[in-house]
């Protein structure tokens, strides 16, 4: 049984050891801050898929001694080979664990096997100290690698570079708050280089990341379709609403829906390691534009007014957009943005009507018994914009990132074909008519939406990755 690669990340306070461990092992539950010394102890996260832990790192607290420590190693002259054992009568040493607890802390797992991930940001000069804490790493003997953090632009990078070359195998450009799967899949290559024992190892981890990534496609395809077609076809009887609630179904209405969006992002979150993500509140507006029923915003995901028009191919002028709740087939008119109503919407698949197809959107004159389904023809292309734009922002985050997610508003960049499909699919939904080969055409059409979203990022990450 092969033993996962073991690594102790290691350095001077506040060079953001932790965040390297968080997105690494993919877990933002690791303790992340800015102030110095978050990091109070040796703590170990394991990297885990499939129900096996493939990588495990040892967050460490940075070095607080070091030019104490490197003097008691060098008080005995040793040869190389001896330079291990030196480290371990440092260890060894009871008076040690009260004189140097933090560096105790810190070799400790490595000397019982650890690789080493040193990490510095280079915003300063090398110092003295710097290079006594790499010269007690390069006594230790064991497997190591320097990375740069990038937190501030510096002047220091070339001296840094030049300095650890001398003590380490690899030294590397690494940034835990940008890196996506290329940046990371790079670095586990190089990692896998250190040594022999962990090359298969390492080479096996990224295999299965791939692996992952492309079952984790599939699945949000599928979860985003079942969730676009419950929410656009999500109907209550009155009669089953509160009393409360009958002179006002729309806000419960609006609830219902907005709940749902929110379970959705939620769960997606958890499943992918991001269970500390939130989503922004944008206080810039009057109102919560983060809410998917805030009718108000549609405009600014989906089509512009005049877009949806010609995609429609409604008659008629509009100065404002209107929702339609559809209350048993009555049209009750919620968010107007200025003013105004929409023309009727009925003509804007006239060019792919079938023979005897009734295409209207927004009947008025059936009895109401229930509230539901939102037939405003600009909600399918909301409903999916958002749910697209928080599947990619969630996809490409690294899990050292803490900010809030925040849904950047903007109209819809699918071409009109993309459009008058979801359009189409949407009023068969509504009608009755869907089928199973269509929610297969569904999720097929929203895995090629994420794969073209995601492709052009991933492909400039890789190519960052490799300078």
């Amino acid at each position: 049984m092969t033993t996962a690669p073991q690594f102790c990340v290691v350095g001077h306070p506040n060079q953001g050891k932790s965040s390297i461990v968080s997105t690494l092992v993919e877990n933002d539950a690791v303790r992340v801050g800015v102030e110095s010394g978050t990091t109070r102890e040796a703590e170990r996260f394991e990297f885990v898929l499939n129900g096996k832990v493939l990588l495990a790192l040892t967050d460490t607290p940075g070095f607080q001694r070091a030019r104490q420590v490197l003097a008691w190693l060098q008080q005995v002259p040793v040869a190389p080979a001896e330079r291990p054992a030196r480290v371990r009568a440092f260890l060894a040493e009871p008076s040690h664990q009260q004189q140097f607890p933090d560096e105790v802390a810190l070799l400790s797992p490595i000397m019982a096997g650890s690789g080493i991930l040193f990490v510095t940001d280079a915003s300063s000069p090398v110092s003295t100290t710097d290079e006594a804490e790499m010269e007690i790493l390069r006594w230790t003997g064991q497997p190591r690698m320097a990375l740069i953090n990038p937190i501030a632009p510096s002047n220091h990078s070339q001296s840094w570079q030049l300095t650890l070359n001398q003590s380490f195998q690899w030294v590397r450009v690494f940034n835990p708050m940008t890196a996506t799967l290329p940046a990371r899949q790079a670095l586990f290559q190089a990692m896998a280089e250190l040594t022999p024992d962990w090359t298969a190892a390492l080479t096996e981890l990224n295999r299965q990341l791939l692996h992952r990534e492309q079952q984790r496609l599939q699945q949000v395809s599928i979860e985003l379709a079942d969730y676009w077609c419950a929410q656009l076809s999500f109907r209550q009887p009155l009669s089953l609403l509160p009393p409360s609630l009958l002179k006002q179904p729309e806000v419960w209405l609006q609830q219902q829906l907005d709940q749902a969006e929110s379970q959705l992002f939620e769960q997606l979150a958890q499943s992918w390691g991001h269970g500390q993500s939130e989503l922004a509140r944008q206080l810039d507006w009057p109102i919560e534009r983060d809410r998917l029923m805030n009718t108000e915003t549609w405009y600014l995901w989906g089509l512009q007014q005049k877009e949806l028009l010609l995609v429609s191919g409604g008659a008629g002028m509009a100065t404002g957009a209107v929702l339609d709740l559809g209350l048993g087939g009555s049209s009750l008119m919620l968010g107007a943005l200025s003013g105004g109503v929409l023309g009727s919407a009925a003509g804007w698949l006239a060019s792919k009507q079938l023979p005897g197809k009734k295409l209207g959107w927004l009947p008025l004159s059936q009895e109401r018994h229930y509230i539901g389904p939102v037939q405003h023809p600009n909600f399918p292309l909301v409903l999916m914009a958002r749910a697209l734009t928080f599947v990619q922002l969630l996809w490409l985050r690294p899990h050292a990132e803490r900010s809030r997610l925040a849904l950047t508003t903007q109209a819809s960049d699918w071409d009109k074909k993309a459009q008058v499909q979801l359009l189409q699919w949407s009023k068969q939904l509504q009608q009755g008519k869907w089928k199973a080969t269509q929610s297969h055409a569904l999720s097929d059409w929203i895995r090629e939406q994420l794969q073209q979203r995601l492709h052009s990022t991933l492909m400039q990450e890789q190519q960052q990755s490799l300078i």
